[in-house]
């Protein structure tokens, strides 16, 4: 790896038994030799995911997903395969040592420890002005941010200087490069300067609790109203979310709730609805509903009631909704803000609100029929179109009919001729997807194997047999070679399994996981590993995957010799194109012969 020596890792692998790391995450039970709990990749129903003590590898028997311990934590907490690394190694209570080796490595890190000390120096220096400034202090007063959230949330104040927080961390012995690559400063004509200024600071910590940037509001109505910290090597913008480090230390999180600022962010926590985060000031990500999906399946939106806000939820729907998470949106009446209509109706009122909250398709639907007057045909048309093109993306049929029958409600159209444009709009988007991946046919949560080519489930399968019997793989490895195997991971998984049963030594699946770092390959390895039954003869079987290998790599060298054939007869080079012709036509005898 060249970043943490090998036997680090193994150390750490050893002392994380998968069974007592998965159960942190999954309540299990014992089965025979294994144990079973409810997989958290998917939407699962039953106790479909099987963990062994023994082989220290998960599967799950509903999505496919597979993998070691480590493989298990850069899933579910949503890591690299390094972090996950860490995190075991800290759980394990581990300290990690980088080999010197990977220099390159080491200077960035160096960097970002610099940045995180100068983050915090900062904070500690905009928290202490804030106790010295009296207008800063007046203005959350104003906002009705007590004491304890202050220190809760750590906010700050930057004083109306140029160099005041320059001039205080070059004292404490940062350099400019780091300063400015920590987003604090910025270097124009006449010298370096501070970034934030006059502003109500808001430090961003991440869930490992380090702070990675800051946002900074004016005290009065001079723009830009927020300012951020730029991207920097510790701060990625749709990364992270403000207040996330303090919902992921509950014992329990039920739900959580998305706003945009963070003053609504606050707000709520100090109303004591502390599972409030907020988007620290951009568009929702993909990365960011991950992030959240780690800690809770339900998801409330709750952004501004204004056209941007209601633009933002909409966006933020399909992004959540694609992460797995279960949607509802806070709808705050008055066009108000989280933050002010607690301060104008009280928290008790708001907490009515998050108990109305509206699900999915009704928002979506409600939206549809916004700004139309469903007196006129042409806009009481739109509007059917429109929730039937919704409707069409559901699968529960109670659903829709519940839906079409609500839209009956208000329109008066019948609800079969609702129905019956659903279904002409489901059987074009089914005839769409057809066309253009057939294999997949709109199907969701299915086992991952359905969809893998042949070769590569032969590859699997036969090194599952070499494992199974040893005799079975004398029958293989005389007939087929690890250099024969066509996926990267599965050929030097075959080189590693070919190795040990030919000197009769104990496969050991760690030890090749341990080859891989991709969350991928670690997937694909740990399948070789699962007790699959088989209801054929085994010699048969490993003989027909044996073909399938073969045959693929044949017709790919047909392919590429059919190729260059033609490449060399339009060159007109009839001595190349005959030698490969005469090739081509022994490599077809060899395709008839399988």
């Amino acid at each position: 790896m060249g970043r943490i020596p090998q036997n680090v890792i193994e150390n750490i692998v050893e002392k994380s038994d998968i069974i007592d790391v998965v159960s942190e995450f999954v309540p299990l039970k014992k089965s025979g030799r294994n144990y079973i709990g409810i997989c958290p990749f998917h939407n699962d129903k039953g106790p479909s995911l099987s963990v062994s003590q023994d082989k220290q590898l998960f599967h799950c028997f509903g999505c496919g997903a597979s993998g070691n311990v480590i493989g298990f934590i850069m899933r579910i907490k949503n890591l690299e395969y390094l972090d996950a690394i860490a995190y075991l190694a800290d759980r394990a209570g581990i300290l990690l040592n980088f080999s010197d080796d990977d220099r390159a490595h080491n200077v960035e890190n160096k960097i970002k420890d610099e940045i995180f000390r100068a983050n915090i120096e900062a904070a500690r220096f905009f928290f202490n002005n804030l106790k010295k400034s009296s207008k800063a202090i007046e203005y959350l007063k104003g906002r009705n941010v007590d004491s304890s959230t202050i220190f809760k949330f750590g906010i700050g104040y930057s004083l109306d200087s140029y160099t005041s927080l320059y001039n205080e961390l070059k004292n404490k012995g940062f350099s400019d490069e780091i300063l400015l690559k920590a987003g604090l400063i910025k270097k124009g004509l006449k010298g370096c300067y501070d970034r934030f200024r006059n502003r109500i600071m808001f430090p961003v910590i991440d869930i490992k609790g380090r702070i990675i940037g800051f946002g900074g509001r004016v005290l009065d109505d001079s723009k830009p109203k927020y300012l951020n910290s730029p991207e920097t090597p510790v701060f990625k913008k749709g990364t992270n979310l403000y207040g996330l480090n303090i919902v992921a230390k509950q014992p329990s999180i039920k739900n959580i709730i998305i706003v945009e600022g963070y003053m609504d962010c606050i707000t709520l926590h100090q109303y004591k609805i502390d599972n409030a985060v907020a988007s620290l000031g951009t568009s929702l990500t993909a990365e960011q509903a991950k992030l959240l999906r780690r800690y809770a399946q339900d998801i409330f939106i709750c952004y501004d009631a204004d056209t941007a806000g209601q633009a933002a939820t909409l966006r933020g729907l399909q992004i959540l909704e694609s992460a797995n998470c279960n949607v509802k949106i806070i709808e705050i009446p008055k066009g108000k803000d989280p933050d002010e209509f607690i301060k104008n109706y009280g928290v008790e009122e708001f907490k009515n609100v998050i108990k109305n909250a509206i699900p999915v398709l009704e928002y979506r639907i409600q939206k549809a029929k916004e700004g139309k007057n469903l007196k006129d045909t042409k806009q009481k048309s739109l509007f059917i179109n429109e929730v039937a093109y919704i409707l069409s993306e559901v699968n529960n049929p109670i659903d829709v009919n519940i839906y079409a029958a609500k839209v009956f409600d208000e329109t008066g159209v019948e609800v079969q001729s609702i129905l019956q444009q659903i279904k002409v709009l489901k059987d074009q988007k089914s005839n769409n997807e057809n066309s253009k991946k057939n294999y997949k046919n709109n199907i969701v949560n299915v086992n991952i194997y359905n969809f893998e080519p042949a070769y590569k489930k032969a590859e699997r399968l036969i090194l599952n047999l070499c494992i199974k019997d040893i005799e079975l793989f004398k029958f293989i490895s005389e007939k087929i070679s690890p250099s024969e195997f066509v996926t990267n991971e599965y050929k030097i998984s075959a080189e590693y399994i070919f190795d040990k049963c030919s000197r009769g030594e104990k496969i050991n699946s760690n030890e090749l996981l341990l080859k891989f770092e991709n969350n991928d390959d670690i997937n694909n390895i740990s399948s070789i590993f699962i007790e699959y039954e088989f209801n054929e003869d085994l010699y048969k079987l490993a003989d027909d995957y044996i073909k399938t290998i073969k045959k693929y790599n044949i017709e790919n060298k047909i392919n590429e010799l059919t190729i260059n054939i033609k490449k060399y007869e339009e060159a007109n080079d009839i001595e190349k194109s005959a030698a490969l012709s005469q090739e081509l036509i022994k490599l077809r005898k060899q395709l008839n012969l399988l």
